[in-house]
């Protein structure tokens, strides 16, 4: 339920000041919407301050009056499932806005990156899945993707609820809709979906400021990023440091500062006669690389066109983009697929020749500078330009040198850009349940995944209902097949996710570590991730008494009676090893990091490991790695989950 003052103090956050124009609804109330069911309704929206506007729902109306901040709200009894609803407003007894066709029903917020953005049409039998998707009880909201440096009280244009038919639900989440799809054939109630979701999005830009700075670990990124809303030229000075300080903290660079262009560096020719992905100039060291390349390029100018600021066209970078002009930082943006130009202040540029040096991050697939060559040049004050679509030379960085600290402005790599933009405006909401879709893009930062998880949901909880259920889907296969222990992968961050939902008495973890595909990043049986989300569902948001939703989880490791015991709790129909007696996977792993593949034999709820030729280890690990293999199931056929836990010595 959100409370009354809860609703006040959620459009207190979000108002952005008083606007003269006709008592409105918030934006999220529109045709075909569905509200929750059997829980007090809150409706609010925006008029004048101190006007008064009459609320309707149906036939049950109420007047409230705008406060200062130009908000109102008013609430409604709870409404079973069904419909149609009407919400009227009105002022001055002239009806200002009519919603009309609103079913009260089940609602959900499904959110994360690419795996939970990916549609339902290029998902497994996409076509005929899109081509069925007909049902009038199920109402989609695609939140379009838009990020914001302050919290936004209104969706982004053109964003309303539709009702799922072929042309709707096409483009919309796959794992979303398949799973209401579910609930409501299940339940037979109406299911609102709203896909709010971005692509190689991290964690950290779905939480909103002030959790992020309540956290403890994120009042730099905060402070930053408000120094960038009022003063973008020290911010960016102030990231350039952060940046350049990462880049002389480790020990394998020399003094050497590759953004002034220094030429006692290696610096290549870039091979190709414009830029272009770096993995297509058929340097073999490129082909496979993913990370860091510099790219530099120098100008020419007479004194007389060095006067005056400038705009700097770079073309395209992906991912990741630091820019500087003689040493001088420019610029910083994250994304793909569109140009970029920076102004260079008054004072940058100077007669004779002058260095460009822009550093390119790239995560995955292919990357670097990409032209064309018409978006490569300087555009100078005294409107002549001078082209930089030729004499680029380029330097690799390592692979392994890390990633430095994303701007905080990034929309899809910063902090609270996406809780601006696509979260803040539903806020006020009353929802039955959200699915967490993500972790990828914090696969490098894993270890910091589970307070970021924990603190993203009480951030949800405070937006919209107090006791809100989270889902959260685990990552699931995805990269080389681990032949060594203690091979990492996703096992870390796995772990992170587990650790965050154990806690938490009101989340839970859909585990699809079996179900994904090691050669795509986006593997694309979504029905299938759906389908486990929906068995978590089923006791989390709608309190069924099922054994194990998630399937058998870890209940502890201990030694006892001669052999680490691994005890499983949601065991339904017994532990199961699939191809073998043995269940395999599990590595025991000593203080010092060092681990070893171990077999075990199963014995009722819990699998047995004997060390007979030495002391039993520190902790055991199972299921690891970026792909990894592991036979132990329930006899319902659910995977037993991947876990890192210490041993505990309870022998005398």
């Amino acid at each position: 339920m959100l409370k009354p003052i809860r609703a006040l103090g959620v459009l207190a956050l979000l108002a952005q000041g008083a606007v003269a124009e006709a008592p409105k609804l918030a934006s999220v109330f529109t045709d075909h919407m569905v509200i929750q069911r059997d829980a007090p309704i809150t409706l609010f929206g925006t008029a004048d301050a101190g006007r008064k506007v009459k609320v309707s729902l149906d036939d049950a109306s109420k007047t409230v009056k705008a406060g200062k901040d130009g908000r109102w709200t008013a609430e409604f009894p709870a409404l079973e499932a069904g419909g149609p609803h009407t919400l009227t407003l009105k002022a001055k007894s002239k009806v200002t806005q009519t919603v009309s066709d609103v079913l009260a029903g089940d609602v959900f917020l499904c959110s994360g990156q690419s795996n939970m953005e990916w549609p339902v049409s290029a998902s497994d039998n996409g076509w005929n899945e899109m081509n069925s998707a007909n049902n009038p009880q199920i109402r989609l909201l695609d939140v379009k993707q838009e990020g914001s440096l302050t919290p936004q009280d209104a969706l982004p244009k053109g964003v309303a609820w539709e009702v799922t038919t072929p042309e709707s639900a096409g483009d919309f989440s796959a794992v979303c809709y398949f799973t209401g799809r579910s609930i409501q054939s299940a339940y037979g109630v109406p299911v609102g979906l709203i896909d709010s979701s971005w692509g190689g999005s991290r964690i950290e830009t779905w939480i909103g400021e002030e959790a992020l700075a309540a956290s403890g670990k994120y009042q730099a990124a905060v402070d930053l990023l408000d120094l960038y809303r009022s003063d973008k030229p020290a911010a960016l000075a102030a990231y350039a440091d952060i940046w350049t300080d990462w880049w002389k903290s480790h020990e394998d660079f020399d003094d050497r500062e590759p953004w002034t262009g220094d030429a006692t560096l290696d610096w290549q020719p870039t091979p190709d006669w414009r830029l272009s992905g770096y993995q297509s100039w058929g340097v073999p060291e490129l082909e496979r690389h993913l990370g860091q390349i510099w790219h530099r390029v120098t100008f020419t100018l007479t004194e007389e066109q060095a006067q005056g600021a400038a705009e700097v066209h770079i073309g395209a970078a992906d991912d990741v983009d630091v820019t500087w002009l003689n040493g001088t930082p420019i610029g910083a943006t994250h994304g793909w697929g569109f140009t970029r130009a920076y102004t260079a202040p008054e004072g940058v540029l100077k007669a004779g020749e002058n260095t460009l040096v822009i550093n390119v991050y790239n995560s995955y697939g292919p990357g670097g500078l990409t032209g064309p060559d018409e978006e490569l040049r300087v555009d100078l004050a005294d409107g002549s330009s001078v082209s930089l679509a030729s004499g680029w030379t380029w330097l690799k960085v390592p692979a392994d040198a890390g990633v430095p600290m994303s701007a905080p402005w990034y929309p899809i790599q910063g902090y609270a850009i996406l809780h601006n933009g696509m979260i803040a405006p539903l806020g006020g909401l009353n929802l039955k349940g959200a699915i967490w879709y993500q972790g990828e893009s914090n696969a490098d930062a894993a270890a910091a995944y589970k307070d970021l998880l924990t603190t993203l949901m009480a951030d949800w909880r405070g937006l919209f209902n107090a006791d809100l259920p989270v889902i959260t889907v685990e990552l699931p296969s995805w990269g080389a097949r681990p032949t060594e222990a203690g091979t990492d992968g996703w096992g870390s961050i796995r772990d992170s996710m587990r650790r965050a939902v154990a806690a938490d008495d009101r989340a839970g973890l859909a585990v699809t570590v079996d179900i994904g595909d090691p050669a795509n990043l986006h593997p694309q049986n979504k029905q299938d991730v759906a389908a486990r989300v929906f068995r978590v569902a089923r006791a989390l948001f709608y309190g069924e008494d099922i054994t194990g939703p998630s399937g058998p989880e870890v209940a502890g490791v201990e030694l006892r009676d001669g052999a680490v015991r691994v005890d499983f709790a949601g065991v339904d129909k017994g532990l199961v090893t699939i191809s073998s007696d043995k269940a395999i996977g599990f590595e025991a792993c000593e203080a010092d990091g060092t681990c070893r593949y171990v077999a075990g034999i199963v014995d009722g709820a819990s699998v047995a490991l004997a060390f007979p030729d030495g002391p039993a280890p520190a902790e055991i690990r199972f299921c690891q790695g970026a792909s990894p293999l592991c036979n132990l199931y329930d006899g319902n056929g659910l995977p037993a989950g991947p876990f890192r836990e210490a041993v505990t010595r309870k022998d005398p």
